[in-house]
C-alpha cells in the first residue's frame, strides 16, 4: 500500500481543525446537514427517539421514515428534516440519531481515508469545507 509523508499526522490536525471550525461556525447559522442530507436511523435511534416522543416504533417509522439503502436502517422521508425547526435547530437534538451525532465525520480516524465523502460534504457544510481548506493547505505546504 502507498503511503504519504504529509510532514504532520492527519488524524491529529483534522481532530484539531474539528474542534476549531465548531468554535468559529454557527451551524444553526445554515443546517444545511439536515436540509440536503439522506439522514439514516438505525433501528436503536427509531427505539429510543420514539420512546421520547411517546409512539410505537411502527407509528414513527410510518410517520417519518422509509427504508434505507442499508438494510435494516431507514431515512427520513422528505426534506429538510422533519425534526428541524424554524430556527434551525434540531427538535430533537438530545436523542438525535446517531448519524446526526457524529457529522461530519472529521474527528473520526482515517481522516485520508474518507476524502471523497469529506469533498461531497464541503459543498453543503462551511464547517467541514473549512477544515478541508486548512489540510490542504498544510499539505501543499
Amino acid at each position: 500500500m502507498k503511503s504519504r509523508s504529509y510532514g504532520f499526522k492527519p488524524d491529529k490536525l483534522a481532530a484539531k481543525l474539528h474542534q476549531q471550525a465548531f468554535q468559529i461556525i454557527d451551524c444553526t447559522r445554515c443546517a444545511n446537514c439536515c436540509k440536503t442530507a439522506d439522514i439514516n436511523f438505525t433501528r436503536e435511534d427509531i427505539g429510543r427517539i420514539a420512546e421520547r416522543l411517546n409512539v410505537t416504533f411502527g407509528g414513527f417509522v410510518d410517520t417519518y421514515l422509509e427504508p434505507s439503502e442499508e438494510a435494516g436502517s431507514f431515512k427520513v422521508r422528505c426534506k429538510p428534516c422533519p425534526f428541524l425547526s424554524d430556527d434551525n435547530l434540531c427538535t430533537i437534538y438530545d436523542i438525535r440519531p446517531a448519524v446526526c451525532r457524529e457529522y461530519p465525520h472529521t474527528d473520526k480516524e482515517g481522516f485520508t481515508f474518507r476524502t471523497m465523502g469529506h469533498a461531497n460534504r464541503a459543498i453543503t457544510c462551511p464547517a467541514v469545507f473549512w477544515i478541508v481548506e486548512q489540510m490542504k493547505r498544510r499539505a501543499l505546504g
